[in-house]
C-alpha cells in the first residue's frame, strides 16, 4: 500500500494551463464538459489528449485540484490573428483568469516567495538565475512567452506545467525537470 499511496501524493494539485489547454478548451468544449462528440469523429478517432483533458475536469469534480492560469496567457490569446475569435476567447480566458483569482481568495495562496499570479512580474534572483538556464535551450531562446509562462509557473508556486505543446515545451521536458520545472501532459 506504500507505494500507491506515495504515488498519490506525487499527483500535482496545482497546475499551470499552458495557452493551448485553454485553447483545448476552449475549442472543445461540448466534449470536455459534455461528453458530447465533435461531428463526425468517433471515439476511436479522439485525441488522446482531449480524452486524457476530460478524464481530468471529470476527476476535479471531486478533487481539489487547482488549475492557474497566467495573465501571460492573454497576451498569447491576443495575438490571434482572426479578429472575431481572438474577441471571444480573449474575453473567455479573463473570465478563466477572474475565476482563478476569486479562487486564489476564496482557497488562499500558498505560493510565498514570487507571489502569485496577481503579482508583479518582477523576477527574483532565484528566477533570474532560472531564466538565464532557460536561455540555454534554443526553444526557449526564440518563443519568450513559453519561457515567461514556465517562469510564472515557477513563481506560482505550481506543481507542474499542463501542456499539449509537443514542439517546445514538451520536446525539453528532461531539461526542465533537471530545472526543477515539472511538465505533463493530458495523456
Amino acid at each position: 500500500m506504500g507505494n500507491a499511496y506515495e504515488h498519490f501524493l506525487s499527483l500535482p494539485s496545482r497546475l499551470l494551463l499552458d495557452t493551448c489547454i485553454l485553447n483545448l478548451l476552449f475549442n472543445e468544449s461540448e466534449y470536455i464538459w459534455e461528453g458530447v462528440f465533435p461531428d463526425g469523429v468517433g471515439e476511436d478517432a479522439l485525441n488522446p489528449d482531449l480524452v486524457a483533458l476530460r478524464a481530468i475536469f471529470q476527476v476535479n469534480e471531486r478533487a481539489t485540484f487547482q488549475f492557474l492560469v497566467s495573465p501571460l496567457t492573454i497576451a498569447e490569446v491576443a495575438n490571434i490573428q482572426d479578429f472575431p475569435d481572438r474577441e471571444i476567447r480573449l474575453r473567455w480566458v479573463l473570465d478563466v483568469l477572474d475565476h482563478w483569482l476569486i479562487l486564489l481568495d476564496e482557497i488562499g495562496n500558498r505560493a510565498h516567495r514570487g507571489g502569485t499570479v496577481r503579482h508583479r512580474f518582477k523576477l527574483s534572483p532565484e528566477l533570474q538565475e532560472l531564466e538565464s538556464r532557460l536561455m540555454e535551450i534554443p526553444d526557449f531562446q526564440r518563443d519568450p512567452l513559453d519561457r515567461l509562462l514556465l517562469l510564472q509557473s515557477k513563481m506560482a508556486n505550481s506543481d507542474a506545467f499542463l501542456t499539449v505543446d509537443k514542439h517546445t515545451i514538451w520536446r525539453n521536458r528532461e531539461a526542465l525537470d533537471s530545472l526543477k520545472l515539472r511538465v505533463l501532459c493530458p495523456v
